[in-house]
């Protein structure tokens, strides 16, 4: 139902809401009919009869971005991770301040440039605290494989103790022949020093 030349009128049937159009016609010489296109201009509103606009998808405002720190920021940073290695390790004193970061939204480029942890480490704490693993953050594992004598050295000192060993070839000796596992002399060095 058109009320005047450019106007369309439109009603939606279950909500009963009359949205209002600027309807341009034109025509199509490859379909060879008229055709229309038509732009939203708001509600008509039932008591004034006034055209109420609605937030259409071209009057959305751009989402903001969080703006990045300037140089004296990145100084602030900068003495924030040194007081954070008083108390902590390198590594856990870089991964605390760059979980901080993260949390304010700061990109991971920036991140990287701030702390010091590389690209694949800022988005690997990212993931996480996206996931929720939280537990696992604050672990700093050795990063080595395990010790060969870990889990024996208890009774490889009881047995050194309790028998007469003069060499240390002769400990790695009865190393391997109890326990089944070869070690070198200096292994034998370090477990005696480390035990008196």
């Amino acid at each position: 139902m058109e009320k005047e030349p450019g106007i369309v009128y439109q009603q939606n049937k279950k909500t009963g809401v009359v949205y209002v159009y600027e309807n341009r016609p034109f025509w199509d010489s490859t379909k060879k009919q008229s055709r229309s296109i038509r732009k939203l201009l708001g509600k008509l509103d039932p008591s004034t009869g006034n055209i109420v606009p609605t937030r259409g998808r071209s009057t959305k405002e751009p989402k903001t971005r969080t703006p990045e720190p300037s140089i004296d920021s990145g100084q602030i940073i900068k003495k924030v991770l040194g007081f954070f290695q008083l108390f902590m390790c390198v590594t856990l004193a870089k991964r605390l301040l760059s979980m901080i970061l993260i949390a304010v939204n700061i990109s991971d480029k920036l991140v990287t440039e701030l702390t010091g942890l590389c690209d694949q480490s800022v988005r690997k704490l990212r993931k996480t605290l996206i996931d929720g693993d939280i537990d696992s953050l604050l672990h700093v594992g050795g990063g080595g494989r395990k010790r060969k004598l870990a889990d024996v050295e208890d009774a490889i000192i009881e047995e050194i103790n309790s028998n007469n060993y003069h060499s240390q070839q002769q400990i790695a000796d009865m190393v391997l022949e109890k326990y089944g596992i070869k070690v070198s002399l200096p292994v034998i060095s370090r477990l005696l020093k480390k035990n008196g």
